[in-house]
């Protein structure tokens, strides 16, 4: 037997088991769970909504569950969604087997209230913007907690990075509004917020943040920063932001 034959003999010889695992994969294929696949766009803005226009795409539509009771109130909320028809219909795919998921939480860009009645009070916003968190207080059960009076919104109006879309990747501010959507203020400018909570009866907010600036993410110090609901007050803690700062430095001494 020549060398050249034995080694036809050992390429086949690996060949075929790569060969059956295919056909097998190919077989039970149908059977595996499929791949989620769905990535969260968001909204399209400006030129890049120009250009699908011209292009007579079918765009965005709104995508909503039902209307969602609000704590300490009679009143309704409905976030509405938009995304474009192609990623709704693979969300809808991707969600298909999740059970309890509304697509409502998704690209919210507005959200309507409602009376007790069903009847519409009002849309939070007049304009297209992203919504990435809308918080609730929950006062629990037993007891309605009546200081609970207001909605904290995390909210971004301007595709700050021009990348055609408002979504995540934006500069997001926080904002606040009554119970039925009205009297809305924002809360910060020009910070990026980490985390915040109603405190003091929920009367202010405490604020996590990090300064929106050019300086490298890993290096900017996480602050604090106090809001008064009722003067409309945003004040920084500099006397724990300082402290928290000299603390650091403990490291590199």
């Amino acid at each position: 037997m020549t060398k050249f034959v034995r080694v036809l003999i050992i390429i086949n010889g690996l060949m075929l088991p790569v060969i059956l695992c295919f056909l097998f994969y190919q077989m039970i294929k149908s059977f595996l769970p499929k791949e989620d696949r769905y990535h969260e766009e968001g909204l399209i803005v400006g030129e890049e909504l120009e250009h699908a226009k011209s292009d007579t795409l079918a765009l965005q539509g709104i995508s909503y569950d039902y209307p969602e009771p609000i704590y300490n109130s009679s009143n309704y909320y409905l976030p509405i969604s938009a995304m474009t028809y192609k990623e709704a219909k693979d969300v809808r795919k991707a969600i298909s087997s999740a059970g309890d998921f509304s697509m409502s939480v998704l690209q919210i860009f507005n959200v309507v209230f409602l009376d007790s009645n069903y009847q519409v009070i009002r849309n939070l916003l007049d304009k297209k913007a992203f919504i990435s968190d809308i918080n609730i207080p929950w006062g629990g059960r037993e007891k309605v907690d009546r200081s609970i009076q207001n909605i904290a919104y995390e909210i971004a109006f301007e595709d700050s990075n021009n990348d055609g879309k408002l979504n995540n990747d934006d500069n997001m501010d926080l904002y606040i509004s009554d119970l039925d959507g009205g009297n809305l203020l924002q809360v910060t400018k020009n910070i990026d917020v980490k985390s915040y909570e109603f405190i003091n009866d929920h009367k202010d907010l405490i604020i996590r943040y990090k300064e929106r600036n050019d300086e490298r993410e890993e290096h900017k110090k996480v602050k604090f920063a106090f809001y008064n609901i009722a003067t409309s007050s945003f004040k920084p803690l500099l006397e724990l932001n300082n402290h928290l700062e000299e603390l650091e430095k403990q490291l590199i001494n």
